[in-house]
């Protein structure tokens, strides 16, 4: 399964260097890619430590709370989604999926 989430994550980069970030070819990958993770969590009855989608989910949420002190301000999902694609993090639905909760509250949380 790893590997189907570094085959697609690969396309979507590549995507984004030939076609650009907001073309209509990377939304469907991105689209894909998310739609990859969710099946993948749904399919997980526990949330081990140690697995890959675990690891980057604590990368994310780390790199979240580093922007949000950096720029004095939480993120927009517009402005995550752009950090996470260029620095091959998880996205806001991912992250919203994995966390169960909204954007907002992953906003209050961070800010606590």
């Amino acid at each position: 399964m790893i590997s189907n989430f570094e085959k697609l994550r690969k396309k979507l980069d590549e995507s984004i260097e030939t076609t650009g970030i907001s073309s209509e070819k990377t939304r469907k990958i991105s689209i894909r890619y998310n739609e990859l993770v969710n099946n993948y969590y749904k399919k997980e009855k526990q949330y081990h430590a140690g697995n890959f989608m675990h690891k980057k989910y604590l990368e994310s949420v780390q790199n979240l709370r580093k922007v949000t002190k950096d720029f004095v301000k939480f993120p927009t999902i517009k402005e995550w989604n752009y950090y996470a694609r260029e620095n091959n993090l998880l996205n806001t639905e991912s992250l919203k999926y994995i966390s169960g909760n909204t954007w907002h509250e992953l906003r209050n949380k961070i800010l606590r």
